[in-house]
């Protein structure tokens, strides 16, 4: 018997290759393989299989699985063996590719010979045939796949440098220069082909490879090459690259993403002994803190240097933003930047933080990884992203202050540095001045408060400025007292060293630096720092380019900029009052006026274009994903702005930012945030007592509170809405007030008004009665009140009228109310289609409600067709994705589950999704929900032959409370048998 794995899982008996069936059964021909000669344990393989989410006859169908590929092997199947904790499958080495390729780099690793090494690691990589496990699914999978595929280019890159030693040079060029020409950010594999070029004397090709290697890794990764690719740099341009002897540098590192830090970290060595021995010792967290610029973050990323060689499975790094103006990043994004960095595809990577954490936790086990959290806020932020106590792991935190208690983390301050490494940093920079000027140098860093970005700050200036004296730096360090900031060290040291940069920019330099300290968040574009400096994009983008030059600003990413924060408070305190009105203004009007574009397509029915200068500063973007994009970065710097609009006094930017990122944030499930932002703009509209604006705030918050379950709130913001616009003399938005009404009216369940208050619209608005929005909301309360073929037409109508005005994400909607009438029609095929449609929609336009709606609606289709594997699939996917909303939405999500578990038989399952649904329609004012709860667990209990009366009458009591006539109460309090009839007529 043959088998492989390290491509399509192939598996040859007597000469044939035997057909392995579906995925689920090659999967666990994979898993056993993968484990070839060990004990696969059962609920490895359920996993393997089901990934989180198993049926409750998942070990009997793992028990039919194996049995049939024990019949498929034949004679053969004598390898697979039963065991008390699961099964294995052994074969000899030379059976399995997977053995024999890493038997063969095992010794190829250990082999002294130079020569015999590179024929064992040639015959190691032969083995490859493709993609490891080609073809199959699963989150499982992924993760040995990547192990391998990591392990294969550790392979190559070992092989590479051991024919470098050999002086194999062009056998190293033409068999791995294609490699990295395909793979550019393999930075050891890069340097093993630039030292074969420089020593096959083809010098100008070794340093355009390591362009392009710099050039990918700042492009897709955001930092700089490593000490030995710029090391390996610097030997081709001196022309003395040495041949490296074999074994040089760690074998089988993994990825790292450790940023560039300073070539030599300065004064740090008793600090760096204490954390390496409590990394050797019992501890597997290091809390770092100290205060701002004592230069934690270097610290911290030299330590994780240095506990590579330990730790060569992965270095990764993200900044966690504790310390910004904005929010700090949350448990949920920054896992998903750590899970980036360890190769996860986002296609792979879940979206809620549970699901988050256990990949993270599964993807480090066995692992032996660093892991730096960089400026972090506190504990809470912290604990969710540690990996599992007994991963092979150290996690190095930072943090400006000093965070609560974490378990067995081990504490490290730092503090400014000695004198004697302060102005060893200072020598490093400007050299022999300083051994000239002693006394001067001292008194220089002791100015700077022997803080190191103080002391890196004033060497770049004396770099630039040979003939400075130290002397006169001094005095000129002096002059700025006192300090403009008060975050120092030893008092003002550190305003010293940042006023004196900015005394050596331009004018222009100096104004586009100070009003910088205005953007509410660490991180900007190149579009509101010209909305601050008021000056063309082009020459915000030059100034901002001479900030980065001198240090004052950061570019980690092109065309991402980021102030300090010590800078940002520095350069908000030189602004002055005049300077600061009208700035602020400009970069409101800013993100006013781009918000409002990206609102546009998001609802162009209602969408509003904002009374902003005509000459304000505008983002142009490429599309409508771009546009989410954008808006998803730059959200905590809009929300940071409409509170600062609120608290300053710019109550009109208050109430408008409030209104164009309303869609945006209900959308994204940030309703709480969408809350506070509606209860300013109130305040503010009635600041301003301007009844126009006070109905415009009411009647969009009137939306957030709806989706926050409160119903009854709604409707009193809504009739004040109403009544404000009848004093602004805007009868126009008094009807458009009465469709709102029929929107939350249909949420309550209280459809009878809601058809009420749609009937005044149209009264009051017979010019405009068809308008799309009524439409939309007539045929949706239709369709729950049992009308669907009413429903069906009203909603094509509406949709006429959507699509004449380009309106996308109403259409999405809308398909998926439409799909809703064709299933309750008895078409569900072309249900499926429209629900298939809405879901593609709903995603492109960034709806995550609409998303959720899609997938119920697809897997209540899917079990009228009969398929009921792919309608819990729709169902648990739709699970996942609700939880990121609010309440207000879960119970029907919930309560669609629960049908289609009736009707799979699975009624304990499906009263409890009931029960839940029905708490949550009860928590969120959703009384058209709690009868169809009522309704699904009379149907379960039913099924189960047990008494439904009470159930069934409380579900017939409601649906009439609703609006229900008495047929459709009957059809509503069955919907199990409804569907059932539904797949009997279709």
């Amino acid at each position: 018997m043959e088998c492989s794995v390290l491509g399509p899982v192939e598996v040859v008996a007597g000469g044939r290759p035997l057909d392995l069936g579906g995925s689920r059964q090659q999967l666990i021909v994979a898993g056993l393989l993968f484990h070839s000669g060990r004990v696969v344990a059962v609920p490895d393989l359920v996993e393997l299989v089901w990934d989180d989410d198993p049926p409750v006859t998942a070990r009997n169908q793992l028990q039919t699985v194996v049995y049939r590929i024990r019949r498929l092997l034949g004679a053969d199947g004598e390898a697979l063996r039963t065991d008390p904790a699961g099964y294995r499958i052994t074969l000899p080495e030379d059976q399995l590719d997977l053995s024999r390729f890493r038997a063969a780099l095992r010794r190829a690793r250990t082999e002294p010979d130079p020569e015999a090494a590179a024929r064992l690691y040639r015959t190691a990589l032969d083995e490859w045939r493709g993609t490891p496990f080609a073809g199959l699914p699963g989150s499982v999978i992924a993760r040995w796949r990547n192990s391998l595929v990591e392990l294969r280019w550790a392979a190559t890159e070992e092989w590479a440098e051991t024919l470098l030693a050999l002086r194999r040079h062009r056998e190293v060029v033409e068999h791995a220069a294609p490699l990295v020409a395909g793979n550019p950010l393999r930075e050891r594999l890069a340097g093993a082909v630039m030292a074969a070029l420089h020593r096959d004397g083809r010098q100008a090709e070794a340093l355009h490879l390591y362009l392009r290697t710099v050039e990918a890794l700042r492009d897709e990764l955001g930092v700089d090459p490593g000490p030995r690719l710029r090391d390996l740099h610097m030997e081709v341009l001196r022309g003395t690259a040495q041949t490296a002897p074999r074994g040089s540098g760690p074998r089988g590192s993994g990825p790292s993403a450790l940023p560039r830090t300073v070539a030599r970290l300065r004064g740090r060595e008793e600090e760096t002994a204490r954390l390496l021995r409590a990394a050797h010792g019992p501890h597997r967290l290091i809390v770092v803190d100290g205060m701002a610029g004592v230069g934690k973050s270097a610290f911290a990323v030299s330590a994780a240097e240095a506990l590579r060689p330990e730790y060569p499975a992965a270095q990764l790094f993200v900044d966690l933003q504790g310390h910004s103006e904005g929010d700090p990043v949350s448990p949920v994004d920054a896992l998903g930047l750590l899970l980036a960095q360890l190769g996860e595809a986002p296609q792979g990577i879940p979206g809620d933080l549970p699901g988050r954490q256990g990949l993270w936790r599964r993807a480090l086990a066995g692992r032996g990884s660093v892991v730096v959290l960089d400026n972090a806020a506190g504990a809470e932020q912290v604990r969710p992203l540690l990996p599992q106590a007994d991963a092979p792991c150290v996690v190095l935190v930072t943090s400006r202050t000093r965070i609560g208690p974490v378990d067995d983390a081990f504490l490290l301050k730092l503090e400014p540095l000695p004198v004697g490494a302060a102005v060893a940093v200072l020598r490093d920079a400007v050299g022999e001045r300083v051994d000239a000027e002693p006394e001067a140098a001292v008194t220089v860093v002791e100015l700077c408060g022997r803080l190191p970005l103080a002391v890196r700050l004033i060497a770049h200036r004396l770099q630039h400025r040979p003939r400075w004296s130290l002397a006169a730096m001094v005095e000129r360090l002096r002059a700025a007292d006192p300090p403009p900031i008060a975050v120092s060290a030893e008092g003002r040291s550190v305003a010293a060293a940042f006023d004196v940069s900015y005394r050596q920019l331009s004018g222009a330099e100096q104004r586009c630096f100070r009003l910088l300290g205005l953007h509410p968040a660490g991180e900007f574009e190149a579009w509101p720092a010209a909305a601050l400096a008021d000056v063309p994009v082009g020459q915000a983008r030059e100034l901002l380019d001479r900030l980065v030059e001198v240090h004052l600003l950061e570019e980690d990413q092109p065309g991402r900029y980021r102030l300090h924060d010590l800078l940002r408070e520095f350069a908000a305190t030189l602004v002055t009052e005049e300077e600061r009105a009208a700035a602020t203004a400009r970069l409101l009007d800013y993100y006013l006026h781009t918000v409002a574009a990206v609102n546009q397509a998001l609802e162009p029915i209602q969408a509003i274009a904002p009374d902003v200068r005509p000459d304000a500063f505008q983002r142009s973007f490429s599309g409508e994903h771009e546009r989410l994009l954008w808006l998803r970065a730059a959200w905590p710097a809009v929300v940071a702005l409409a509170d600062e609009a609120h608290r300053t006094g710019a109550h009109r930017h208050a109430v408008m930012l409030h209104r164009v990122l309303w869609r945006f944030a209900n959308n994204e499930g940030r309703a709480e945030i969408a809350e506070r932002l509606g209860l300013q703009a109130i305040a503010s509209a009635s600041a301003l007592g301007d009844d126009g604006l006070i109905a415009l705030a009411s009647n969009w918050h009137a939306g957030t509170t709806m989706r926050l379950g409160r119903s009854t709130e709604s409707i009193r913001h809504l009739e004040r809405a109403a009544a404000h616009y009848t004093a602004a003399g805007m009868p126009q938005e008094v009807s458009r007030v009465q469709v709102n009404l029929g929107i939350v009216c249909r949420a309550a369940g209280w459809l009878t008004e809601g058809m009420e208050h749609l009937r005044t619209f149209r009264k009051l608005n017979m010019e405009h009665a068809s308008t799309p929005l009524a439409l939309f909301e007539t045929g949706a309360t239709e369709l729950l009140l049992g009308r669907p073929a009413q429903a069906r037409v009203t909603l094509r109508d509406a949709a006429l009228h959507m699509h004449r005005i380009g309106a996308t994400l109403q259409l999405a909607n809308l398909c998926n109310e439409f799909a809703g009438a064709h299933l309750a029609l008895g078409h569900p095929r072309l249900a499926l289609l429209l629900f298939t449609r809405g879901h593609r929609m709903n995603r492109e336009a960034g709806s995550r409600a609409g998303v959720v709606e899609a997938l119920c609606g697809m897997g209540r289709t899917h079990a009228v067709l009969g398929d009921p594997g792919a309608a819990l699939r729709c169902h648990h996917e739709a699970s996942e994705q609700v939880r990121d909303l609010t309440p207000f939405f879960e119970a029907s999500a919930r309560n669609d589950l629960g049908i289609t578990l009736t009707l799979l038989g699975r009624t304990g399952d499906a009263i409890a999704a009931h029960e839940l649904a029905l708490r949550l329609a009860g928590l969120t004012e959703r009384r058209y929900e709690q009868a169809r709860a009522h309704a699904g667990i009379a149907d379960a209990l039913r099924r189960e032959e047990r008494d439904d009366t009470a159930e069934r009458a409380a579900a017939r009591a409601l649906f009439e409370a609703c609006g229900l006539d008495a047929a459709a109460v009957a059809r509503a309090s069955e919907p199990a048998q409804q569907l059932v009839l539904l797949n009997d007529r279709h």
